[in-house]
């Protein structure tokens, strides 16, 4: 299973395009928030699109029904826990989003709102705060393909066979 993971497009429908064209063998995509209303001027066929909106995505939203804030999602071997990251103070460090992404049951945390690429590994036994880790997480954010910092506009690829994970990043 192939993943395609993107965030913070903040207006850059293109880009959202550019990557999808580039990764059509793709399962999913993932989008994780700031640029939601993006995706309906991005052309991207069928493919199943999963998403939670961000911080920039509070208004303006035409549903009556917006996508959550965060959610779980449970992809073969795996549960992932996908939010944009505004609601887990990612800016201000990880140690909350890692504890959060604990409880929850997470073997992997998707998160944006930094704009800047992250694949973390952290190991079952780790502590982070007041939580011991029962298990392995991965905290993984593929950068923002609208604007980015410090690097190219980006995304992320998650392939997911059995128990094998690899992350990997693309640009434009």
């Amino acid at each position: 299973m192939k993943l395609l993971v993107i965030s913070d497009s903040h207006g850059r429908a293109d880009r959202i395009k550019d990557a999808f064209e580039l990764n059509r063998d793709a399962d999913y995509l993932i989008f994780l928030g700031d640029g939601i209303r993006n995706l309906e001027y991005a052309e991207l066929g069928n493919i199943p699109i999963i998403s939670v909106r961000g911080n920039c995505d509070l208004f303006g939203l035409s549903s009556d029904n917006p996508p959550p804030t965060e959610l779980i999602l449970n992809l073969g071997e795996y549960t992932l826990m996908i939010a944009h990251g505004h609601t887990l103070h990612v800016k201000e460090g990880l140690d909350f989003a890692i504890s959060h992404a604990a409880k929850k049951g997470a073997d992997i945390l998707l998160f944006g709102h930094t704009h800047t690429r992250l694949d973390k590994y952290i190991p079952a036994g780790e502590r982070i705060g007041n939580t011991v880790l029962q298990k392995p997480l991965r905290l993984f954010n593929p950068g923002s393909i609208g604007q980015p910092r410090f690097e190219a506009p980006s995304f992320g690829l998650i392939g997911i066979r059995g128990k094998d994970v690899l992350t990997s990043f693309g640009e434009l």
